[in-house]
């Protein structure tokens, strides 16, 4: 035997081979318990997810059943008083006379108008009509035509209305504008007044 080989020291895998391949298998068990563990533990997280989106799929379908049924229970009330116009009007189409006055069809024409009036108050919408004279504003009225002046006083004051605005019963906010005729001075219609 040379020097080498006496000084060369025996490790354990010469004095017991089977003794690390034991360890690792014993290791490797270990990690598919671990491994086996956490695939039960991920699908019981995936049910439980699973279960949770149907809950929340749920709840999503009942608050918008909810929202519809809230939104119909608000409109119920126009929803009624549009089917009595709708009725109202049906009947007066059958019974309108052969011959009716001009004062009698106004007179016909703005009581349904007045009914509709009533149906918009009750959903918190008011009729607004601008005084003649008024200064025109932008916000509340659109303008839907000119009236030449000469008088300069009366240059961006409303001069007729075209048809009412509307606006929120409780805090006045526009819904929509006044359609108006607002006066325009004109230098020519004032010279014109004076040369008369």
């Amino acid at each position: 035997m040379s020097d080498a080989e006496e000084e060369r020291p025996s490790g354990p895998a010469e004095d017991d081979p089977g003794e690390p391949a034991g360890a690792v298998l014993a290791a490797v068990s270990e990690l598919r318990a671990s491994l086996a563990g956490l695939q039960s533990q991920a699908a019981r997280d995936h049910d439980r997810a699973q279960a949770r989106e149907a809950v929340i799929d749920r709840l999503h379908e009942e608050v918008e059943r909810l929202r519809a049924g809230e939104a119909r229970a608000l409109l119920r009330p126009a929803v009624t008083d549009l089917r009595r116009l709708r009725d109202d009007l049906l009947t007066q189409s059958r019974s309108v006379p052969e011959a009716m006055t001009r004062d009698e069809v106004t007179a016909l024409l703005e009581s349904y108008a007045v009914s509709v009036e009533l149906t918009l108050e009750r959903c918190g919408i008011v009729a607004v009509r601008p005084a003649p004279d008024t200064r025109f504003d932008p916000r509340q009225h659109q303008a839907s035509g000119i009236a030449e002046t000469g008088q300069h006083d009366l240059g961006g004051m409303v001069a007729g209305i075209v048809s009412d605005g509307y606006a929120e019963a409780d805090g006045g906010l526009p819904v929509a504008p006044a359609r108006v005729i607002v006066y325009r001075h004109a230098d020519g219609a004032s010279r014109d007044d004076q040369a008369g």
